[in-house]
């Protein structure tokens, strides 16, 4: 039996949980949710990952809202027209608009919050969100002062967008909270303590009350949000449990209404049975990968060794043996399931091959490459700390160990830290991960893209950057596609990532919890409004 099955038994020591459980609140109109990590920030325009976005959803909103299939729908902006030539886009603000503090929300404001979001001192991880808008790439890369960017205000009313080019994803852009508006007025008072409870004013259907640094954060009902009058639940309570069986034990109790996006991989059996109606699995619209950091030599001069590495991982016992729940096998830069299966075929053709073959042929590529047991490839691999990636990091390095001969050291790091690493290269090859934020290609493609701040492995292929800028500026659909089809093929075969598989989410429901579909959101994107509560009841405790 091979060594990498030992690992898979080794346990860490759970979290006792009793000393983790929060008393039980019996207020019957407070949704506990767990957001499986402390969030890096509340700052809309750096919002970069799930576990901010979970809260930003709830605590601002944008000219354009989604629903929970992900369609984008009317939202601070209650209509708008698109020129005949797709290049200047209009919206109609309701009237009345007001943040949480009372004070008016005007187009001025959405001017304001798109040119700090533009502007490179803000770092925005999201700005090629407005990559398209005339002079956003001039600004972004310094030519040109923020105030340049291509948005008015007409009216108080009425906000104007004027685009280099026609881009048929740009009203999904706007479902994404970094472009939602922010109160101009609290951010020039207090800088970066904004976001401080006690100085915070929103735009959305909640505004922040307490924030316990790695204990919850408390958010209350907005009474100044345009459409409050159909927000049902008055408060929301984000707990960010990084331990999923210390989010269990809590859930059991009734201390949390929803866990987070997975449950404790050895449990999924048991749980599936014991909450039959309470535990749902969706198969999600992200990408989970490993980055070599190409900023290093021996990674960025040797394409054999990066092959070698990325064949010697079986992907079939990752979500057989280890994940066992509802996850896929991954063998490409984009899922097989965005824009309904258009980009499937773009996959790595030893796809096919049986595991001795790919073996046989990663073993070629790793001696090529000038390693072997006499001089093995040492690699520290990094993941976030997670039970899940825990447990899949062990297996990566046993296969790596076993077939390879290559010298494995695991390291975890919380992820707040991790995702620093990420942006600065501080790693040798480190576990990374993509979740669409929108139904269209264009969701996946600037992670590859030269100077993206989410393209964590560094790797730039100016080829690739030019493919995909003729892509977005193509009218024609079936000539656009073919371009990314071309744009994607050339970055799978850079191995500049180890795609490994595409997700499903696990989330425990509470029956109290009304009106969430989340069969229909392969996004995970969600927001607390779209919810009401049953009464309270206690029938959880045992």
């Amino acid at each position: 039996m091979k060594r990498w099955l030992g690992f898979l038994i080794i346990s860490c020591m759970l979290f006792s949980a009793c000393s983790n459980k929060q008393e039980v609140s019996n207020d019957a109109n407070t949704l506990r949710v767990d957001i499986g990590m402390e969030p890096p920030t509340l700052d809309p325009a750096l919002a970069e990952d799930a576990y901010t976005f979970r809260v930003v959803n709830d605590l601002f909103a944008g000219l354009i809202d989604f629903d929970q299939t992900n369609k984008p729908i009317a939202g601070m902006a209650e209509s708008w027209e698109i020129s005949p030539d797709g290049k200047t886009y209009t919206f109609h603000l309701h009237e009345n608009l007001k943040f949480s503090d009372g004070t008016p929300i005007t187009a001025k404001d959405f001017v304001y919050s798109w040119q700090r979001l533009i502007d490179p001192k803000t770092a925005c991880a999201y700005s090629f969100l407005l990559k398209s808008i005339v002079n956003a790439q001039e600004i972004l890369s310094g030519k040109l002062s923020s105030d340049k960017l291509g948005v008015e205000a007409v009216d108080n009313n009425t906000f104007r967008v004027k685009l280099d080019y026609p881009n048929n994803a740009f009203l999904s852009y706007m479902t994404v909270p970094d472009v939602f508006v922010v109160p101009r007025h609290i951010i020039q008072k207090y800088g970066n303590d904004w976001t401080n409870p006690k100085h915070m004013v929103t735009s959305g259907a909640y505004t922040l009350k307490e924030h316990v640094l790695n204990g919850y954060i408390l958010a209350t009902k907005n009474p100044y949000y345009y459409n409050a009058s159909n927000v049902k639940i008055n408060r929301i309570k984000y707990f960010p449990y990084v331990d999923v069986n210390v989010a269990l034990a809590n859930y059991k109790t009734g201390v949390l209404d929803t866990t987070w996006q997975n449950v404790p991989i050895d449990q999924y059996k048991s749980l599936k049975r014991q909450y039959m109606s309470e535990l749902h699995t969706v198969t999600w619209e992200r990408l989970e990968f490993l980055n070599f950091n190409m900023t290093l030599p021996k990674y960025a001069n040797n394409l054999k060794l990066r092959e070698a590495l990325s064949m010697a991982i079986d992907r079939d016992i990752l979500v057989k043996n280890v994940l066992k729940s509802g996850q896929r096998t991954l063998y490409s830069v984009v899922t097989p399931t965005i824009e309904a299966g258009k980009y499937a075929k773009i996959k790595y053709e030893w796809q096919s091959l049986s595991r001795e073959k790919r073996l046989a042929k990663a073993r070629q590529l790793y001696k090529a490459a000038g390693y072997s047991n006499k001089n093995p490839l040492k690699v520290t691999l990094k993941y976030k700390t997670n039970d899940l990636y825990r447990k899949v990091a062990i297996s990566i390095a046993a296969m790596w160990s076993d077939e390879l001969g290559v010298d494995v050291v695991l390291q975890n790091e919380e992820w707040k830290s991790l995702i620093q690493s990420l942006h600065n290269a501080n790693y040798d090859i480190s576990f990374g991960g993509w979740g669409a934020d929108y139904n269209s290609i264009t969701t996946y493609t600037p992670i590859y893209a030269c100077n993206n701040a989410n393209n964590h492995s560094h790797y730039c292929n100016k080829q690739y950057d030019s493919l995909i800028d003729q892509a977005i500026r193509t009218v024609d659909n079936n000539k656009q596609e073919l371009l990314y089809k071309q744009a994607l093929q050339l970055m799978l075969n850079s191995y500049s990532i180890i795609p490994l598989f595409q997700p499903s989410h696990q989330r425990l429901v509470n029956s109290r919890v009304q009106n969430y579909h989340i069969k229909d959101n392969y996004l995970d994107n969600v927001q607390s409004k779209w919810m009401t509560l049953r009464n309270y009841t206690s029938s959880r405790f045992n």
